[in-house]
């Protein structure tokens, strides 16, 4: 089910969905060869004005999965942060979606992903999460 009242940015069966500030290299990409129903939206400044707030929503339709995309210079614990808060402020319009995160950082740092901090949300989220450098890429 689209998020009511905002315009996704995909086709509803978009093969490929792009996550990428303008100007930046760091993106996700989804490919959904399935062609399941699908959308797309920029959460900050748009769905969500203040406050903490990933970047991306991704939502498969079908599959009822709803990912949340944070693409950040390296800051681990403040994405994570960032998408949960997105998390709660949209908790009521995905109740019946899965939850999945994603990270795209320009640096990962060794200390960093080891941290207690960030090392509470890898044990709270599990398989849950995924975090990568630069480009992340998956099957939706």
């Amino acid at each position: 089910m689209p998020i009511i009242g905002f315009d996704s940015l995909c086709n509803d069966r978009a093969k490929i969905i792009v996550s990428q500030d303008k100007g930046q290299t760091r993106k996700h990409i989804a490919h959904n060869h399935s062609s399941a129903k699908v959308s797309h939206y920029r959460v900050d400044g748009v769905i969500i004005k203040q406050g903490n707030k990933c970047d991306y929503l991704l939502l498969n339709n079908d599959k009822r999965t709803a990912y949340f995309i944070e693409l950040k210079g390296s800051d681990l614990v403040w994405a994570a942060k960032q998408i949960e808060a997105t998390q709660q402020i949209l908790q009521k319009d995905l109740e019946a979606y899965s939850k999945e995160y994603r990270i795209v950082a320009s640096r990962c740092k060794t200390q960093e992903i080891e941290s207690a901090e960030f090392k509470k949300y890898r044990f709270k989220w599990k398989k849950k999460l995924k975090y990568k450098t630069e480009c992340l890429e998956e099957n939706i």
